[in-house]
């Protein structure tokens, strides 16, 4: 798993719960004592370990703890470029939506090796969508959930966005997540300027 990815989770524990917290998660668990380096890759099943150790010391589920840190990448004050860069998907929540099957071949562009999850989508009907996303390892629907719910608000869109069923195949996890849009101009976005730098 790739050294951003690992070092999200410990970032997110460190300002959500604490110093104290992440050392006793990186005790019981044998996680780098100095931290996650992000440029380096590190073993999945190291990282299974550590996310198991956080949602057990924690006290939170699997999904709701990357939910969590999916709302949480896109909140964080010092984490607004990556806020930005994703409002650059487009001038609506739902540009971002279409925008998602994209995202898996950019970031592979942007960073080889760091191996985000796929997403694809469908449209049942006007302004409902259906996400699936398949990843190696099991949350990368619950992360696109926080994530979703994080940049409907900045958009200033009102809707329903709700985790759905999820199984394995062939060695990947399939997970859907379930969009339901209301009110695209239901408050005020949050400011965003292309002109501004990220």
């Amino acid at each position: 798993m790739h050294g951003l990815i690992c070092k999200s989770l410990e970032e997110f524990v460190r300002d959500q719960h604490g110093e104290a917290v992440w050392r006793q998660i990186c005790l019981r668990s044998r996680a780098p004592s100095g931290g996650f380096e992000g440029l380096r890759s590190y073993d999945d099943a190291l990282m299974e370990v550590v996310f198991a150790t956080a949602f057990d010391e924690l006290g939170q589920s699997r999904s709701g703890l990357l939910e969590d840190i999916g709302h949480w990448i896109c909140t964080h004050p010092p984490l607004e470029p990556v806020r930005r860069l994703i409002r650059f998907s487009g001038t609506s929540f739902v540009d971002l939506i279409y925008s998602l099957e994209d995202i898996h071949d950019r970031a592979r562009i942007a960073l080889p090796g760091l191996g985000l999850p796929k997403f694809s989508m469908t449209e049942p009907t006007a302004n409902t969508f259906r996400i699936c996303s398949v990843w190696h390892m099991e949350g990368g629907g619950a992360v696109l959930t926080g994530i979703l719910r994080a940049m409907a608000d900045d958009y200033g869109a009102l809707a329903l966005i709700e985790p759905g069923q999820s199984d394995r195949k062939n060695g990947k996890w399939h997970e859907f997540v379930g969009v339901t849009i209301f009110d695209q101009a239901h408050q005020e976005p949050r400011e965003f300027t292309l002109g501004q730098g990220v």
